[in-house]
């Protein structure tokens, strides 16, 4: 069975896995650099581009390792070549056309969304069900997608501003909760479901299939700014009390599960379409888990999400979304280059 050997440096973490004939990993390694970027509050390029290359050879050395196999059993290597950051991805790009010159392998350039629409299937037992609505929820992305089969997918809403885990990570500053903001709201969120503020959920009732997050962190910006007159986030840790903490929380985070689940059943109904998956790294929230499975269950539709490991950015992905590019022969060249707006 082809092994592909999967590449991802499109933002923050390192990552490198082996894939077996486009469904079983057999390793999956992610060197984060969370801790890097902490005390910025969000990822600074330029940090992210250094620790890629000190970290980009030891990773893929380990994937092979985990895997049992050596570059000499490989059948192709797969590379993220966009959306990201372009220095990020240029580290990537350059590992994996190394490595295919040296073996003489193809070269397959992958599109980071379409991992994301694919790692839901990547798990023992699921199969693809086209056509499929995708919804790709992370720090740098919030898109709709109706899939009609690999390779193909229609973009049919996307956000307009800020993408819902920038959103998080942005409220989560100004609430001098630390970085990333995701995990710490979800957290303080949950101890508040049923006692949460009213926060506007954007574009909710507007008949498209976009998002906007802007206004959402504004509104809680300024909660805090005119019904709190708290006008810095190094005054929040005296001025709010945990339980209002938490109230914030479980409000800002509901308003953004309402409108990305009502858009993406609303999709789905109109288009007759009776499966759906979630990928990127605001899938692994466990709340918005349960709420997607409840509101889908109501409506008979089947939701399937990734395992919280292929959530966030990863090679799996990559790799198992490289294979039917394998089969179709659609390699890219040593000219390969970086491709940061790469639309899908």
């Amino acid at each position: 069975m082809p092994l592909i050997l999967g590449i991802d440096t499109s933002c923050d973490d390192t990552s490198c896995a082996v894939v077996s004939n486009g469904e079983k990993i057999l390793s999956n390694v992610v060197s984060s650099q969370t801790a890097d970027h902490a005390e910025y509050g969000g990822v600074v390029p330029e940090i992210a581009c250094r620790k890629h290359v000190e970290n980009i050879i030891w990773v893929i050395r380990k994937a092979l390792s985990d895997a049992g196999c050596t570059l000499d059993d490989l059948s192709a290597v797969a590379v993220t070549r966009g959306p990201g950051l372009v220095g990020a991805l240029l580290v990537g790009i350059g590992a994996a056309k190394a490595i295919a010159y040296s073996r003489d392998l193809p070269l397959i350039a992958v599109n980071h969304l379409e991992g994301h629409i694919i790692s839901p299937f990547l798990v023992s037992g699921v199969e693809y069900h086209f056509p499929f609505v995708s919804l790709v929820v992370s720090g740098g992305h919030t898109s709709l997608y109706v899939a009609k089969q690999l390779g193909e997918y229609e973009l049919v809403g996307r956000t307009l501003d800020d993408a819902a885990g920038e959103a998080f990570d942005k409220v989560a500053k100004a609430l001098s909760l630390g970085y990333p903001g995701g995990p710490i709201i979800e957290s303080l969120a949950s101890q508040s479901d049923d006692d949460c503020l009213t926060f506007p959920s954007p574009m909710i009732k507007q008949d498209n299939y976009d998002f906007s997050f802007s206004g959402l962190k504004t509104a809680v910006l300024n909660y805090l700014r005119f019904d709190l007159q708290i006008t810095s986030s190094d005054e929040v840790p005296d001025r709010i009390g945990p339980d209002l903490l938490e109230r914030i929380c479980a409000g800002f985070q509901r308003a953004v599960f309402q409108v990305l689940i009502q858009k993406t059943l609303r999709l789905a109904a109109s288009r007759g379409v009776f499966v759906l998956a979630l990928g990127g790294g605001v899938s692994a929230n466990g709340a918005l888990r349960k709420a997607f499975s409840e509101a889908a269950q109501k409506t008979g539709l089947r939701v399937i999400f990734p395992p919280k490991s292929l959530s966030t950015d990863n090679a799996a992905m990559i790799a198992g979304a490289a294979f039917h590019h394998l089969e179709k022969r659609q390699f890219a060249g040593l000219d390969l280059d970086a491709t940061p707006n790469l639309a899908l």
